[in-house]
């Protein structure tokens, strides 16, 4: 490869990286083992920013998994001398590859690249918080991975997403020389004089991607010439598709998607007709909004909340996922969580109607109020109970968290703050107005109220009966111009006295 050539090597990957966006950012980390794939990559880089066509600062970063002795050894040194001699900042990591994977039960292989991204993320972040730029981690995948990466997934029974695979972008991760052949690069470093380390480990066939590449391809070439060529093909058309049905998910997405109080859910009607694969789409998007990654998310938890979302459910129903997480199904909300972020949810959706909920058991006496205001912390919540007594009926201001209550019923018994958590007994209210008193649980079965959210929700009570459910309504007294002048008019017990105290639940 003359100079001319080495030129348009770099043009090439310039073209690429920009048609891509993958050099928008303030740092580039490369992912530097010491072999001729990610010193191509080094060099290449160093050599666009040399030539300033781009402006990103260069940074290396290199992993020992201490898997073969003394070459590991060996490649980290000519790393240390390679970034030395280009004024490149390096960060070198030592693992232990074999006893990380010995104790998560994996391959040797999945433990270095488990440890090496979870290196490449944490010096990224640690780069950002020190220099203020943005920061991506360049890999060295090239052409030849695309095939071998293909067919290994294709046999693996994977879909779109696995067989466009590597990406040039996926987050933080860039690949810059997915427009070259192995090939490609070694003349590259050939022609430079560049030393790089072989590792020999790559030239046999063991391992699923050294028998792709060390034997399937070559036997495939006898017959069909480079298979890479086809493969290549087939991703860029694979990869239109793929990136048409991606938008048309997301947009799927954004339309079945909605917040309660900051919590992602999907509403079902918004998906439940879609088709099996946009529905698909939308259901590990929601997965990934939640929890942050695809990991272990497979067909068979997949299908199942297929049925969950299109049965007809009456209630609250969950079923087990990956990791102890849950899918939560109510009514209309279709969301993932912890068991304890689902009961959160439920406590959301409860707020969200209009009641109010605690993080646990209440049980406070609610006393007469003497000149001024009382106000006490509520146990286990985020609100205040305030009381005060009020004698002129007529200047009162209101919201939906405040409850008048008559003085004699203070005075002529307990009442009591409380939520279903915080007592045993049966509980029973009779809204002001009506004939007849309902069940507490069957009447929040009756508002719709999630089941993992009903011990939560507070009310003021006295003995067996509810005389105040914020949300719902009254049994007793007034919350406003309406129900005081109803309240007037029944002639109940101390309507005539014009003495009541204020009940408000306030948050903190």
């Amino acid at each position: 490869m003359k100079e001319k050539e080495t030129v348009e090597i770099l043009d090439k990957v310039l073209e690429f990286s920009n048609s891509k966006g993958l050099f928008d950012c303030g740092i580039i980390v490369v992912g530097l083992s010491g072999g001729p794939d990610s010193v191509a990559l080094f060099h290449i880089l160093k050599g666009l920013y040399n030539c300033r066509d781009i402006d990103c600062d260069i940074y290396a970063l290199h992993c020992n998994h201490h898997l073969r002795p003394g070459a590991c050894d060996e490649e980290a040194e000519l790393v240390r001398e390679l970034c030395k001699e280009n004024h490149v900042g390096l960060k070198v990591l030592d693992f232990d590859c074999r006893e990380f994977a010995k104790l998560n039960h994996i391959s040797e292989e999945t433990a270095g690249r488990v440890l090496r991204y979870e290196a490449f993320e944490q010096y990224a972040q640690a780069l950002e918080k020190a220099t203020g730029k943005t920061v991506r981690i360049a890999i060295a995948h090239h052409k030849d991975d695309i095939s071998e990466t293909m067919m290994m997934n294709l046999f693996r029974g994977s879909g779109l997403e696995g067989l466009v695979n590597p990406k040039p972008m996926a987050g933080r991760i860039i690949r810059p020389l997915l427009c070259l052949k192995k090939s490609e690069l070694t003349d590259y470093l050939d022609n430079l004089g560049v030393k790089y380390a072989i590792d020999q480990t790559n030239l046999t066939t063991e391992g699923t991607r050294n028998t792709w590449r060390n034997d399937i391809f070559p036997k495939i070439a006898e017959t069909y010439g480079d298979p890479a060529v086809p493969l290549t093909r087939t991703y860029k058309l694979l990869s239109d598709d793929l990136d048409f049905i991606s938008s048309s998910a997301a947009e799927a997405y954004n339309a079945a998607r909605k917040l309660i109080l900051g919590y992602p859910v999907l509403t079902v009607s918004g998906i439940k007709d879609s088709h099996r694969a946009m529905k698909s789409r939308v259901i590990r998007s929601l997965w990934l909004e939640t929890f942050g990654n695809l990991t272990d998310f497979e067909e068979g938890n997949l299908n199942d909340c297929f049925e969950l979302l299109e049965g007809d459910i009456g209630g609250e129903v969950l079923l087990d996922m990956p990791f102890g997480r849950k899918a939560y199904r109510f009514g209309e909300v279709f969301a993932f969580g912890t068991p304890d972020r689902i009961r959160e949810l439920a406590c959301k959706i409860a707020e969200d109607k209009g009641f109010m909920v605690s993080e646990g058991p209440v049980e406070l006496d609610i006393e007469v109020p003497g000149d001024t205001e009382t106000a006490v912390k509520i146990p286990n919540s985020a609100y205040i109970l305030k009381t005060r007594i009020i004698e002129n009926t007529r200047e009162l201001e209101y919201n939906n968290h405040s409850w008048f209550c008559p003085i004699e019923a203070l005075a002529e018994g307990k009442i009591t703050l409380g939520n279903s958590a915080g007592t045993g007994s049966a509980l029973r209210m009779k809204r002001a107005g009506s004939n007849g008193s309902k069940e507490l649980n069957r009447l929040m079965t009756d508002l719709k109220i999630p089941e993992s959210a009903r011990a939560q929700i507070l009310f003021v009570k006295k003995d067996g009966d509810i005389l105040w459910l914020p949300g719902f309504g009254h049994g007793l007294g007034f919350t406003n111009a309406v129900s005081l002048d109803k309240y007037i008019a029944s002639g109940q017990d101390g309507a005539g006295s014009g003495t009541f105290v204020r009940i408000a639940l306030e948050r903190q």
